[in-house]
């Protein structure tokens, strides 16, 4: 059912009260004091205001609670559709509830970002959202003792500093690798981002090695390491081509780098996955457009940003500690990886 849009905070209140069949005053404590509102009324209510779009004023809200419901969030980039749909969902949920986002991005590497993160707290954010682990000492040494909450999204480092709202790193290309070995490829490549500063490509990295070593393909574990661009994935797919022809699979760290090897294959005339098998992460939303369509890591970056913008929320409006969640990641099977070649030889003989 479509709902009629407020024209007005005055109107909007009394139309979402109506709807809900509770009180304005009760539409007011659920945004404004939620934890006095019993969680299926306030959720009804959300519900109801987000269907109307109706949001209350956020400085007359500032004005009564001496809050600024302004949270803060420091990305690596926007340039990349990643980024941006995990933030997109976090804006979006935070908008419903009432909140406000500001966004900065920060770069990949996060040994040096305090100066940057902290112009977020000075601009009035109540919470933090970061990506990957807090590197930066000073950073490290202001979360840790701020009254503010963070979470950090994209990993899920054991001993981090701050609860994460994020994924396995290691688990998630250890899984891959393990899926290209038993399809009896023997011969690895992985394109790579830079790792200073970056615990997810560490971690990458770590699972793509100790899972070739669990192997017995040690010798095989060549890593490429460049920029977070497409036509680093198109010159390091050529490097690798020229160097080791026999080279059956290739792992990127994103799809960016992936949609640069594919290109490079097609420009040397090299068939995937007849000939070489490659396979991104992320799932970027034109991944299975692409030709062949790419197998992918799918990172439910929309399911982070809603999760990290309910943490956040519930520690900002109700005192609740703040907690992380583990989200599970999964491969997209598609068209992109197959047999090693000489699997479907010793297969056909």
């Amino acid at each position: 059912m479509t709902r009629k849009k407020s024209d007005s905070a005055g109107s909007g209140v009394r139309a979402v009260a109506q709807a809900v069949g509770v009180s304005k005053s009760t539409v007011s404590r659920a945004f404004n004091s939620p934890e006095l509102v019993k969680e299926e009324v306030r959720q009804k209510i959300f519900e109801i205001a987000a269907e109307m779009n109706y949001r209350p004023h956020p400085a007359a809200r500032a004005l009564r609670s001496q809050r600024t419901h302004i949270v803060g969030a420091a990305i690596p980039t926007l340039d990349y559709a990643i980024f941006a749909r995990m933030v997109n969902e976090f804006e979006k949920t935070l908008s419903t509830l009432g909140a406000s986002t500001i966004v900065i991005t920060t770069g990949f590497d996060n040994r040096d970002v305090f100066d940057d993160v902290r112009q977020l707290v000075d601009r009035g954010a109540e919470a933090l959202l970061l990506v990957g682990e807090v590197e930066d000492p000073k950073l490290k040494d202001f979360v840790r003792h701020a009254s503010l909450p963070v979470v950090t999204t994209y990993s899920a480092p054991p001993d981090s500093t701050v609860p994460a709202v994020g994924f396995d790193n290691y688990r998630a290309f250890a899984e891959a690798v393990e899926h290209l070995a038993k399809l009896g490829h023997k011969s690895y490549a992985m394109i790579a981002s830079m790792t200073d500063g970056n615990d997810r490509q560490r971690a990458r990295i770590a699972a793509y090695r100790d899972t070739l070593e669990r192997h017995g393909l040690i010798g095989s574990d060549r890593v490429y390491k460049h920029t977070y661009e497409m036509r680093s994935g198109v010159s390091t797919m050529e490097q690798i081509l020229d160097e080791y022809p026999e080279t059956t699979a290739v792992i990127c760290n994103s799809d960016v780098f992936a949609i640069g090897a594919l290109k490079a294959c097609r420009n040397r005339g090299v068939r995937v996955p007849e000939d070489i098998s490659i396979i991104g992460c992320d799932d970027f939303d034109f991944a299975e457009l692409l030709d062949p369509p790419l197998t992918t890591i799918a990172v439910p970056a929309a399911r982070m940003g809603q999760l990290a913008a309910e943490t956040l929320w519930a520690a900002i409006t109700q005192k609740k500690p703040v907690e992380g969640h583990l989200i599970e990641t999964r491969i997209a099977m598609r068209n992109s990886i197959g047999p090693a070649p000489n699997a479907r030889i010793q297969v056909s003989t």
